[in-house]
């Protein structure tokens, strides 16, 4: 398994890394799905999570259980925020709801360096 940084927010890896792992079968471990809570706190995150009844961090996790080969484990101290996490694995994003966050949160559209925390 290779653990980096991908989100919404950090897409980089979908260029070059995600192919290469992917054509070797080996899954990616998204680490910081939430970019430390900066992401949840992006405007059109907000906007997309409300017009569709979810929470930015549902909306966060939901995304990327919709990524073929990608493993999140969120960080929370809170019970709330746990279930809140956890309830997005119940809600899978439909092909137009990915679509729209494309098009919020666009793909990489070249190769960069590999972001890190």
């Amino acid at each position: 398994m290779n653990q980096v940084l991908y989100n919404l927010g950090e897409r980089g890896i979908e260029w070059d890394l995600r192919p290469w792992l992917r054509e070797r079968g080996v899954p990616v471990m998204a680490y910081s799905p939430f970019d430390q809570g900066r992401l949840l706190r992006k405007r059109p995150l907000a906007a997309f999570a409300k017009k569709h009844g979810m929470a930015p961090a549902q909306v966060a996790v939901a995304w990327l259980l919709a990524q073929d080969g990608v493993i999140a484990i969120p960080k929370t101290g809170s019970p709330q925020r746990l279930e809140e996490n956890a309830s997005a694995a119940a809600r899978a994003l439909s092909k137009e709801e990915l679509q729209e966050l494309d098009a919020l949160f666009a793909p990489p559209a070249g190769p960069s360096p590999l972001a890190m925390l």
